[in-house]
C-alpha cells in the first residue's frame, strides 16, 4: 500500500498530496523534478538538541523571572525591614532651672515623641529644669509648669507685669549674651 506524502516541483513550486514513487511527475507542469518533501517531527529535534549539549530544557525566561522575583521579594523584605524604626524628630528648646539658687537657662535637644515635665539640670543636678517662655511684654523669662494632665497654657500670665501675651516657642528665647549686638 503506498504512502501518500507531501511533495514538491522544482520548476513550478506546487505541492501537492500524493502517492509518490521515483517515477512520478509534477501533475501541473509535468516535470520529472516533483520530490518529496521532507519534514522532521518534534520529538526528534528535541532529541538532537540535547545530544548536542544544550541546556535542561527550561526556558531562560523562566530562569531570569524567577530571578527577578526572588531579587523583587528580598528588597521587599530589607525595605520592610528598615522601616521597622519609626522616624525620631528633635527641638532644642531653652530650658530654665527652678531650683531657687540654680536659675540656670540652658538648651537641651528632645524628642517630640516624648513629654518632658521635668529634666535634670546640667549645672545643678536635680530635676528642676521646665521649658522657658518669654513674656512678649516685658521679656521676662519663666518657666512652663505643667501640673498632671492640665493645659499648662490657659490662664498663664506673667509673673512679672501680668501679662497674657507669651512667647511658648522655648526655642526662641535666647540665652544670656546670645541675640545681643
Amino acid at each position: 500500500m503506498p504512502k501518500i506524502i507531501t511533495a514538491r516541483c522544482q520548476n513550478c513550486g506546487k505541492e501537492s498530496q500524493v502517492e509518490w514513487t521515483r517515477e512520478s511527475t509534477c501533475p501541473a507542469c509535468r516535470s520529472g523534478k516533483f520530490l518529496p518533501v521532507v519534514s522532521i517531527d518534534r520529538p526528534q529535534r528535541q532529541a538532537r538538541r540535547q545530544v548536542a549539549g544544550a541546556t535542561s530544557g527550561i526556558p531562560i525566561g523562566a530562569v531570569i523571572a524567577a530571578l527577578l522575583l526572588i531579587a523583587g521579594v528580598a528588597a521587599l523584605f530589607f525595605s520592610v525591614k528598615s522601616t521597622k524604626r519609626p522616624t525620631e524628630f528633635y527641638y532644642t528648646p531653652t530650658l530654665i532651672c527652678t531650683n531657687f539658687d540654680c536659675q540656670h537657662l540652658f538648651k537641651k535637644k528632645l524628642s517630640t515623641r516624648n513629654v518632658y515635665p521635668h529634666l535634670s539640670c546640667p549645672l545643678c543636678k536635680q530635676q528642676t529644669a521646665y521649658r522657658a517662655v518669654r513674656c512678649r511684654n516685658c521679656g521676662e523669662v519663666f518657666p512652663l509648669i505643667q501640673q498632671q494632665d492640665e493645659n499648662p497654657t490657659i490662664g498663664l500670665i506673667c509673673p512679672n507685669c501680668e501679662s497674657i501675651d507669651i512667647d511658648f516657642d522655648s526655642t526662641a528665647v535666647p540665652l544670656e549674651g546670645e541675640g545681643e549686638e
